[in-house]
Protein backbone atom coordinates (compact mmCIF):
# COMPACT_ATOMS: atom_id res chain seq x y z
CA UNK A 1 0.00 0.00 0.00
CA UNK A 2 0.90 3.58 -0.50
CA UNK A 3 -0.17 6.67 1.36
CA UNK A 4 -0.36 10.00 0.06
CA UNK A 5 -0.80 12.44 2.62
CA UNK A 6 -1.81 15.78 1.34
CA UNK A 7 -2.16 19.41 3.11
CA UNK A 8 -2.27 23.20 1.41
CA UNK A 9 0.21 24.40 4.35
CA UNK A 10 3.62 23.20 3.43
CA UNK A 11 4.91 22.48 7.01
CA UNK A 12 1.63 20.18 8.04
CA UNK A 13 3.25 17.21 5.74
CA UNK A 14 5.18 14.51 6.73
CA UNK A 15 8.63 13.37 6.00
CA UNK A 16 8.63 11.70 2.82
CA UNK A 17 9.41 7.85 3.51
CA UNK A 18 9.27 4.86 1.52
CA UNK A 19 5.68 4.19 1.40
CA UNK A 20 4.62 7.58 2.08
CA UNK A 21 3.79 10.73 -0.54
CA UNK A 22 3.63 14.02 0.62
CA UNK A 23 1.49 15.79 -1.80
CA UNK A 24 1.36 20.18 -1.16
CA UNK A 25 -2.10 20.52 -2.62
CA UNK A 26 -2.93 23.55 -4.71
CA UNK A 27 0.84 23.91 -4.63
CA UNK A 28 2.62 25.77 -7.43
CA UNK A 29 5.94 23.74 -6.72
CA UNK A 30 7.05 20.65 -4.18
CA UNK A 31 8.38 22.53 -0.95
CA UNK A 32 11.30 20.12 -0.50
CA UNK A 33 12.84 17.02 -1.22
CA UNK A 34 10.81 13.82 -0.56
CA UNK A 35 7.59 16.22 -1.47
CA UNK A 36 5.27 16.78 -4.65
CA UNK A 37 2.22 19.21 -5.69
CA UNK A 38 -0.42 19.70 -7.68
CA UNK A 39 -3.09 22.14 -8.35
CA UNK A 40 -1.05 25.35 -8.50
CA UNK A 41 -2.40 26.65 -11.80
CA UNK A 42 -5.86 24.94 -11.03
CA UNK A 43 -6.75 27.21 -8.24
CA UNK A 44 -5.60 30.43 -10.01
CA UNK A 45 -8.16 29.36 -12.81
CA UNK A 46 -10.60 29.16 -10.40
CA UNK A 47 -9.90 32.61 -9.12
CA UNK A 48 -10.19 34.01 -12.63
CA UNK A 49 -14.41 32.51 -12.03
CA UNK A 50 -14.73 36.36 -10.66
CA UNK A 51 -17.19 34.79 -8.35
CA UNK A 52 -17.34 32.82 -4.82
CA UNK A 53 -17.87 29.07 -6.04
CA UNK A 54 -19.56 26.51 -5.18
CA UNK A 55 -18.30 24.95 -1.74
CA UNK A 56 -18.89 21.41 -2.11
CA UNK A 57 -17.68 21.42 -5.98
CA UNK A 58 -14.82 22.78 -4.35
CA UNK A 59 -14.34 20.09 -2.08
CA UNK A 60 -14.94 17.44 -5.28
CA UNK A 61 -12.37 19.61 -7.27
CA UNK A 62 -9.64 19.08 -4.05
CA UNK A 63 -10.57 15.09 -4.07
CA UNK A 64 -9.95 15.16 -7.84
CA UNK A 65 -6.49 16.78 -7.55
CA UNK A 66 -5.82 14.15 -5.14
CA UNK A 67 -6.50 11.51 -7.02
CA UNK A 68 -4.13 13.01 -9.93
CA UNK A 69 -1.68 13.15 -7.61
CA UNK A 70 -2.16 9.12 -6.92
CA UNK A 71 -3.12 7.95 -10.25
CA UNK A 72 0.67 10.48 -11.22
CA UNK A 73 2.94 9.48 -8.58
CA UNK A 74 2.78 5.95 -7.77
CA UNK A 75 3.95 4.01 -10.75
CA UNK A 76 1.99 0.75 -11.47
CA UNK A 77 5.22 -1.00 -12.02
CA UNK A 78 5.89 -1.31 -8.19
CA UNK A 79 2.67 -3.09 -7.76
CA UNK A 80 2.70 -6.96 -6.83
CA UNK A 81 1.04 -7.64 -10.25
CA UNK A 82 2.61 -4.90 -12.16
CA UNK A 83 -1.00 -3.29 -12.75
CA UNK A 84 -2.91 -2.67 -9.77
CA UNK A 85 -1.79 -0.48 -6.88
CA UNK A 86 -3.09 -0.11 -3.49
CA UNK A 87 -4.06 3.73 -2.24
CA UNK A 88 -4.51 5.21 0.37
CA UNK A 89 -5.39 8.77 0.47
CA UNK A 90 -5.48 10.70 3.62
CA UNK A 91 -7.31 14.52 2.46
CA UNK A 92 -8.42 17.32 4.66
CA UNK A 93 -11.09 19.19 3.33
CA UNK A 94 -13.20 22.55 4.27
CA UNK A 95 -16.62 20.51 4.72
CA UNK A 96 -16.12 16.77 5.52
CA UNK A 97 -19.43 16.01 6.60
CA UNK A 98 -21.25 15.97 3.17
CA UNK A 99 -17.97 13.47 1.75
CA UNK A 100 -18.14 11.28 4.59
CA UNK A 101 -21.32 9.07 3.73
CA UNK A 102 -20.12 8.34 0.09
CA UNK A 103 -16.28 7.55 0.63
CA UNK A 104 -17.53 3.75 -0.33
CA UNK A 105 -19.23 4.66 -3.49
CA UNK A 106 -16.44 7.31 -4.45
CA UNK A 107 -14.17 4.28 -4.16
CA UNK A 108 -15.90 1.58 -6.06
CA UNK A 109 -16.22 4.70 -8.68
CA UNK A 110 -12.38 5.20 -8.72
CA UNK A 111 -12.04 1.08 -8.66
CA UNK A 112 -14.15 0.96 -11.76
CA UNK A 113 -12.01 3.98 -13.28
CA UNK A 114 -8.23 3.08 -12.65
CA UNK A 115 -8.59 -1.01 -11.82
CA UNK A 116 -6.96 0.33 -8.35
CA UNK A 117 -7.79 -0.21 -4.65
CA UNK A 118 -8.61 3.02 -3.57
CA UNK A 119 -8.99 4.26 0.41
CA UNK A 120 -9.78 7.88 1.02
CA UNK A 121 -9.80 9.07 4.48
CA UNK A 122 -11.15 12.60 4.76
CA UNK A 123 -9.93 14.80 7.10
CA UNK A 124 -11.22 18.65 8.76
CA UNK A 125 -9.07 22.17 7.72
CA UNK A 126 -8.60 21.43 4.04
CA UNK A 127 -8.34 24.66 1.61
CA UNK A 128 -11.04 26.65 1.50
CA UNK A 129 -12.54 27.90 -1.63
CA UNK A 130 -9.99 30.96 -2.74
CA UNK A 131 -11.33 34.26 -3.30
CA UNK A 132 -12.28 35.48 -6.11
CA UNK A 133 -9.73 37.55 -9.21
CA UNK A 134 -11.62 41.01 -9.48
CA UNK A 135 -9.20 42.76 -12.34
CA UNK A 136 -7.49 41.28 -15.22
CA UNK A 137 -9.10 38.27 -17.22
CA UNK A 138 -11.96 36.41 -16.15
CA UNK A 139 -14.18 33.36 -17.32
CA UNK A 140 -17.50 35.14 -17.38
CA UNK A 141 -19.99 32.75 -16.95
CA UNK A 142 -23.67 35.65 -17.74
CA UNK A 143 -25.51 34.92 -20.21
CA UNK A 144 -24.35 30.96 -20.67
CA UNK A 145 -26.73 28.19 -19.66
CA UNK A 146 -24.71 24.68 -19.55
CA UNK A 147 -21.14 23.43 -19.69
CA UNK A 148 -19.45 21.41 -22.06
CA UNK A 149 -16.25 19.38 -21.72
CA UNK A 150 -13.80 20.77 -24.89
CA UNK A 151 -10.87 18.34 -25.39
CA UNK A 152 -10.01 19.67 -28.62
CA UNK A 153 -11.08 16.45 -29.66
CA UNK A 154 -13.73 15.93 -32.63
CA UNK A 155 -16.60 14.35 -30.66
CA UNK A 156 -16.20 17.69 -28.33
CA UNK A 157 -16.23 20.35 -31.08
CA UNK A 158 -19.28 18.18 -32.50
CA UNK A 159 -20.75 17.97 -29.15
CA UNK A 160 -20.45 22.35 -28.87
CA UNK A 161 -21.76 22.68 -32.44
CA UNK A 162 -25.09 20.83 -31.98
CA UNK A 163 -25.59 23.29 -29.23
CA UNK A 164 -25.06 26.51 -30.87
CA UNK A 165 -27.71 25.54 -33.64
CA UNK A 166 -29.81 24.83 -30.86
CA UNK A 167 -29.09 28.15 -29.19
CA UNK A 168 -27.32 27.11 -26.56
CA UNK A 169 -24.77 28.67 -24.84
CA UNK A 170 -21.97 26.59 -23.15
CA UNK A 171 -18.92 27.47 -21.46
CA UNK A 172 -16.34 24.97 -22.41
CA UNK A 173 -14.70 23.19 -19.72
CA UNK A 174 -11.34 21.72 -21.17
CA UNK A 175 -7.72 20.18 -19.80
CA UNK A 176 -5.05 22.82 -21.30
CA UNK A 177 -2.31 19.82 -21.04
CA UNK A 178 0.65 20.94 -23.26
CA UNK A 179 -0.34 20.58 -27.20
CA UNK A 180 -4.23 19.70 -26.49
CA UNK A 181 -4.15 23.57 -25.18
CA UNK A 182 -3.18 24.52 -28.85
CA UNK A 183 -5.70 22.42 -30.11
CA UNK A 184 -8.16 23.73 -27.83
CA UNK A 185 -7.82 27.75 -28.97
CA UNK A 186 -7.87 26.55 -32.53
CA UNK A 187 -11.29 25.24 -32.69
CA UNK A 188 -12.80 27.32 -30.32
CA UNK A 189 -11.68 30.28 -33.07
CA UNK A 190 -13.50 28.60 -35.48
CA UNK A 191 -16.47 28.55 -33.18
CA UNK A 192 -19.61 29.74 -34.97
CA UNK A 193 -20.60 32.12 -31.20
CA UNK A 194 -17.88 33.52 -29.25
CA UNK A 195 -18.08 31.28 -25.76
CA UNK A 196 -16.48 31.39 -22.72
CA UNK A 197 -13.57 29.01 -21.86
CA UNK A 198 -12.44 27.75 -18.45
CA UNK A 199 -9.29 25.90 -18.93
CA UNK A 200 -6.91 24.68 -16.08
CA UNK A 201 -3.60 21.69 -15.68
CA UNK A 202 -3.20 20.37 -12.69
CA UNK A 203 0.70 20.71 -13.21
CA UNK A 204 1.46 17.26 -10.99
CA UNK A 205 5.28 18.28 -10.11
CA UNK A 206 7.78 15.79 -8.04
CA UNK A 207 10.68 15.71 -6.42
CA UNK A 208 10.05 11.90 -5.13
CA UNK A 209 12.96 10.82 -6.85
CA UNK A 210 10.56 8.13 -8.79
CA UNK A 211 9.39 7.94 -12.23
CA UNK A 212 5.72 9.15 -13.01
CA UNK A 213 2.74 6.86 -14.23
CA UNK A 214 1.69 8.48 -17.64
CA UNK A 215 -1.00 6.72 -17.73
CA UNK A 216 -3.26 9.02 -16.52
CA UNK A 217 -6.49 6.28 -16.32
CA UNK A 218 -8.34 8.44 -13.77
CA UNK A 219 -8.17 11.67 -16.34
CA UNK A 220 -11.79 12.04 -16.57
CA UNK A 221 -12.80 12.00 -12.89
CA UNK A 222 -10.61 15.16 -13.08
CA UNK A 223 -12.35 16.67 -16.32
CA UNK A 224 -16.06 16.56 -14.32
CA UNK A 225 -14.84 17.62 -11.50
CA UNK A 226 -13.86 21.03 -13.54
CA UNK A 227 -17.17 20.83 -15.33
CA UNK A 228 -19.37 20.44 -12.06
CA UNK A 229 -17.01 23.14 -10.09
CA UNK A 230 -18.11 25.56 -13.13
CA UNK A 231 -21.75 24.35 -13.55
CA UNK A 232 -22.27 24.10 -9.92
CA UNK A 233 -20.97 27.93 -9.48
CA UNK A 234 -23.68 29.37 -12.07
CA UNK A 235 -26.02 28.13 -9.68
CA UNK A 236 -24.26 29.54 -6.83
CA UNK A 237 -23.96 33.05 -8.32
CA UNK A 238 -27.38 33.02 -9.28
CA UNK A 239 -26.68 33.45 -12.90
CA UNK A 240 -29.19 29.85 -13.56
CA UNK A 241 -30.82 27.61 -10.97
CA UNK A 242 -30.15 23.94 -11.09
CA UNK A 243 -29.52 21.62 -11.85
CA UNK A 244 -27.20 22.90 -14.77
CA UNK A 245 -26.61 19.97 -17.48
CA UNK A 246 -22.80 19.35 -17.71
CA UNK A 247 -22.27 17.79 -21.55
CA UNK A 248 -19.96 15.06 -21.66
CA UNK A 249 -19.67 14.17 -25.76
CA UNK A 250 -18.75 10.71 -26.77
CA UNK A 251 -19.54 9.23 -28.96
CA UNK A 252 -21.10 5.47 -27.81
CA UNK A 253 -18.52 3.13 -28.68
CA UNK A 254 -15.49 4.65 -27.60
CA UNK A 255 -17.40 5.08 -24.09
CA UNK A 256 -18.16 1.49 -24.06
CA UNK A 257 -14.51 0.96 -25.14
CA UNK A 258 -15.17 -2.88 -25.23
CA UNK A 259 -11.97 -5.32 -25.23
CA UNK A 260 -11.14 -6.03 -28.88
CA UNK A 261 -9.33 -9.24 -27.84
CA UNK A 262 -9.12 -11.28 -24.42
CA UNK A 263 -6.04 -9.23 -23.50
CA UNK A 264 -7.20 -5.76 -23.82
CA UNK A 265 -9.33 -6.34 -21.05
CA UNK A 266 -7.83 -4.77 -18.32
CA UNK A 267 -4.89 -2.29 -19.54
CA UNK A 268 -5.90 -1.42 -22.94
CA UNK A 269 -9.41 -0.71 -22.19
CA UNK A 270 -10.37 2.34 -20.35
CA UNK A 271 -13.29 3.48 -19.09
CA UNK A 272 -12.95 6.94 -19.04
CA UNK A 273 -17.03 8.27 -19.78
CA UNK A 274 -18.32 4.47 -19.72
CA UNK A 275 -21.93 4.84 -18.48
CA UNK A 276 -21.69 3.26 -15.60
CA UNK A 277 -18.90 5.48 -14.49
CA UNK A 278 -21.10 8.49 -15.38
CA UNK A 279 -23.98 7.14 -13.52
CA UNK A 280 -21.74 6.76 -10.58
CA UNK A 281 -20.58 10.32 -10.25
CA UNK A 282 -23.95 11.74 -10.78
CA UNK A 283 -25.40 9.59 -7.89
CA UNK A 284 -22.54 11.13 -5.73
CA UNK A 285 -22.78 14.67 -7.24
CA UNK A 286 -26.94 14.31 -6.09
CA UNK A 287 -25.60 12.59 -2.48
CA UNK A 288 -23.45 15.64 -1.44
CA UNK A 289 -25.88 17.88 -3.42
CA UNK A 290 -23.92 19.49 -6.01
CA UNK A 291 -26.36 20.76 -8.98
CA UNK A 292 -25.57 19.01 -11.97
CA UNK A 293 -26.48 16.63 -14.71
CA UNK A 294 -23.85 14.72 -15.94
CA UNK A 295 -25.37 14.14 -19.75
CA UNK A 296 -23.87 12.25 -22.72
CA UNK A 297 -26.11 12.66 -25.80
CA UNK A 298 -24.11 10.66 -27.92
CA UNK A 299 -24.15 7.50 -26.20
CA UNK A 300 -25.89 5.44 -28.13
CA UNK A 301 -24.46 7.59 -31.40
CA UNK A 302 -21.21 6.23 -33.52
CA UNK A 303 -18.90 8.18 -34.55
CA UNK A 304 -20.10 8.47 -38.20
CA UNK A 305 -23.31 9.42 -36.97
CA UNK A 306 -22.01 12.17 -35.14
CA UNK A 307 -20.32 13.34 -38.17
CA UNK A 308 -23.41 13.01 -40.90
CA UNK A 309 -25.73 14.52 -38.10
CA UNK A 310 -23.35 17.45 -37.13
CA UNK A 311 -26.14 20.34 -36.91
CA UNK A 312 -23.20 23.03 -38.44
CA UNK A 313 -21.69 20.89 -40.82
CA UNK A 314 -20.14 24.15 -42.42
CA UNK A 315 -17.99 24.82 -39.41
CA UNK A 316 -17.48 21.01 -38.69
CA UNK A 317 -15.91 21.20 -42.06
CA UNK A 318 -13.65 23.39 -41.39
CA UNK A 319 -12.53 22.77 -38.03
CA UNK A 320 -12.62 18.67 -38.40
CA UNK A 321 -9.29 17.94 -39.92
CA UNK A 322 -8.19 20.13 -36.19
CA UNK A 323 -9.31 17.84 -33.89
CA UNK A 324 -7.24 15.38 -32.17
CA UNK A 325 -8.63 11.99 -31.90
CA UNK A 326 -5.22 10.18 -31.69
CA UNK A 327 -4.08 8.61 -27.99
CA UNK A 328 -0.45 8.92 -28.94
CA UNK A 329 -0.34 11.87 -30.92
CA UNK A 330 1.81 14.36 -28.42
CA UNK A 331 5.05 11.86 -29.14
CA UNK A 332 5.46 14.02 -32.88
CA UNK A 333 2.41 16.39 -32.44
CA UNK A 334 1.34 14.37 -35.15
CA UNK A 335 -2.40 12.18 -34.80
CA UNK A 336 -0.18 7.89 -35.95
CA UNK A 337 -3.85 7.10 -37.94
CA UNK A 338 -3.32 3.39 -36.68
CA UNK A 339 -3.92 3.24 -33.00
CA UNK A 340 -7.57 2.31 -31.89
CA UNK A 341 -9.13 5.97 -32.09
CA UNK A 342 -7.58 7.18 -35.30
CA UNK A 343 -8.91 3.59 -36.81
CA UNK A 344 -12.14 4.39 -35.60
CA UNK A 345 -11.87 7.87 -36.32
CA UNK A 346 -10.91 7.22 -40.06
CA UNK A 347 -13.86 4.73 -40.07
CA UNK A 348 -16.15 7.39 -39.18
CA UNK A 349 -15.28 9.74 -42.29
CA UNK A 350 -15.34 7.26 -44.54
CA UNK A 351 -19.06 6.30 -42.28
CA UNK A 352 -20.57 9.69 -43.09
CA UNK A 353 -18.64 9.63 -46.43
CA UNK A 354 -16.87 13.18 -45.84
CA UNK A 355 -13.48 13.70 -46.90
CA UNK A 356 -10.86 13.20 -44.20
CA UNK A 357 -8.01 15.54 -44.98
CA UNK A 358 -6.59 14.57 -41.05
CA UNK A 359 -2.42 14.73 -41.78
CA UNK A 360 -1.78 11.36 -39.90
CA UNK A 361 1.89 10.59 -39.30
CA UNK A 362 3.06 9.16 -42.94
CA UNK A 363 3.98 5.68 -40.98
CA UNK A 364 0.55 5.20 -40.48
CA UNK A 365 -1.04 6.67 -43.03
CA UNK A 366 -0.92 3.74 -45.43
CA UNK A 367 -2.70 0.74 -43.39
CA UNK A 368 -1.86 -1.96 -45.34
CA UNK A 369 1.65 -1.00 -44.92
CA UNK A 370 1.22 -0.91 -41.21
CA UNK A 371 -0.07 -4.67 -41.35
CA UNK A 372 3.45 -5.58 -42.74
CA UNK A 373 4.87 -3.62 -40.18
CA UNK A 374 5.07 -6.45 -36.59
CA UNK A 375 5.84 -3.63 -33.75
CA UNK A 376 3.42 -1.16 -35.61
CA UNK A 377 0.21 -3.73 -36.14
CA UNK A 378 -0.97 -4.50 -32.72
CA UNK A 379 -4.32 -2.24 -32.58
CA UNK A 380 -4.83 -2.61 -36.56
CA UNK A 381 -4.29 -6.41 -35.68
CA UNK A 382 -6.96 -6.25 -32.61
CA UNK A 383 -9.77 -4.11 -34.82
CA UNK A 384 -9.57 -6.64 -37.65
CA UNK A 385 -9.53 -9.64 -35.05
CA UNK A 386 -12.85 -7.52 -33.32
CA UNK A 387 -14.56 -6.70 -37.07
CA UNK A 388 -14.53 -10.32 -38.31
CA UNK A 389 -15.50 -11.61 -34.57
CA UNK A 390 -18.13 -9.39 -33.42
CA UNK A 391 -21.41 -9.92 -36.00
CA UNK A 392 -21.41 -13.55 -34.83
CA UNK A 393 -20.43 -12.99 -31.01
CA UNK A 394 -22.12 -12.56 -28.00
CA UNK A 395 -22.60 -8.66 -27.89
CA UNK A 396 -24.12 -8.36 -24.54
CA UNK A 397 -21.52 -10.89 -22.99
CA UNK A 398 -18.63 -8.75 -24.83
CA UNK A 399 -19.94 -5.38 -23.63
CA UNK A 400 -20.33 -7.03 -20.56
CA UNK A 401 -16.08 -7.93 -19.75
CA UNK A 402 -15.70 -3.72 -19.75
CA UNK A 403 -18.20 -2.87 -17.57
CA UNK A 404 -22.08 -3.08 -16.11
CA UNK A 405 -24.83 -2.77 -18.89
CA UNK A 406 -28.17 -0.88 -17.72
CA UNK A 407 -30.78 -2.93 -15.93
CA UNK A 408 -33.73 -0.80 -18.29
CA UNK A 409 -34.18 -2.92 -21.38
CA UNK A 410 -34.47 -0.12 -23.45
CA UNK A 411 -30.98 1.37 -22.50
CA UNK A 412 -29.21 -1.49 -22.42
CA UNK A 413 -30.94 -2.41 -25.97
CA UNK A 414 -29.39 1.11 -27.05
CA UNK A 415 -25.59 0.30 -25.78
CA UNK A 416 -25.68 -2.86 -27.58
CA UNK A 417 -26.95 -1.73 -30.55
CA UNK A 418 -24.40 1.28 -31.16
CA UNK A 419 -21.44 -0.63 -30.24
CA UNK A 420 -22.56 -3.10 -33.26
CA UNK A 421 -23.29 -0.18 -35.68
CA UNK A 422 -19.94 1.91 -34.63
CA UNK A 423 -17.63 -1.79 -35.17
CA UNK A 424 -19.72 -2.32 -38.59
CA UNK A 425 -18.24 1.22 -39.50
CA UNK A 426 -15.13 -0.11 -38.39
CA UNK A 427 -14.97 -3.53 -40.64
CA UNK A 428 -16.87 -1.38 -43.59
CA UNK A 429 -14.15 0.80 -43.82
CA UNK A 430 -11.43 -2.08 -43.10
CA UNK A 431 -13.22 -3.89 -45.91
CA UNK A 432 -12.65 -1.02 -48.18
CA UNK A 433 -8.63 -1.03 -48.22
CA UNK A 434 -9.09 -5.04 -48.51
CA UNK A 435 -7.61 -5.62 -44.82
CA UNK A 436 -10.27 -8.27 -44.22
CA UNK A 437 -10.15 -10.20 -46.97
Amino acid sequence: MTDLVFHHEPDQLPPGVPGIVPVLMYGRRPPRRGTASIGGPVRAAVRRLGVPVHRRAFDLLTIAMAVTAADTFVDRKASDDGWARVLRLRLPLSHPAPWLPVIPMLEEALRFLSGDLWTIEILPDGPVRPPPQTRGHLTNLAGHDCVSLFSGGLDSAIGVLDLMATHRKPVLVSHSYRGDAERQVIVDRLLPIKVSRFSAVANPLSKLGAPNDVQMRTRSFNFLAYGALVAATMVECRTLHGPVELFVPENGLIALNPPLTSRRIGALSTRTTHPHFLGSMQRILDAVGIPVRICNPYAAKTKGEMLSSCADQKTLGAAADRTVSCGKWKRKRLQCGRCVPCIIRRASFHAAGMDDNTPYDPAGTDLAAVLAVEKARDDLLAMIQASRRVPSSNMAGWLAQTGPLPMDRTERDELLDVARRGMAEVRAYLNHLGLLN
